[in-house]
């Protein structure tokens, strides 16, 4: 909870197996409180340092400059692929909606 009321928090992944929908992102994002999502959506986008745009990373891109929210991405690649040979890229990302508090992004490899 922030000072002045509720926060959504939310951790989520979407298997690459499955299309990002809008209904997904405002399942997410919706309801009028404000939200913190940190997200693997198996999305890319290069407005948040991707190497490429896919459907579901055209997808949430257009969402949340349609619906008000921010995306912020790191600068260093969040997934490094099992072939050395592909470019490293950027799934991690998180939204916000509503949110009056700034937010400070940072990523750890420590686990990877």
């Amino acid at each position: 909870m922030l000072a002045n009321g509720p926060l959504k928090i939310l951790a989520v992944y979407l298997s690459p197996s499955w299309p990002l929908i809008d209904l997904d992102l405002s399942a997410c994002l919706g309801g009028g409180v404000p939200v913190l999502m940190v997200a693997d959506l198996n999305a890319k986008h290069m407005d948040w340092n991707s190497r490429l745009i896919t459907t579901g990373g055209r997808l949430g891109c257009n969402y949340a400059n349609e619906n008000s929210c921010l995306i912020y991405r790191s600068d260093t690649p969040t997934t490094l692929p099992y072939n050395s040979s592909t470019t490293p890229d950027v799934l991690d990302i998180v939204f916000t909606k509503n949110l009056v508090t700034t937010v400070y992004l940072s990523t750890c490899s420590a686990l990877g």
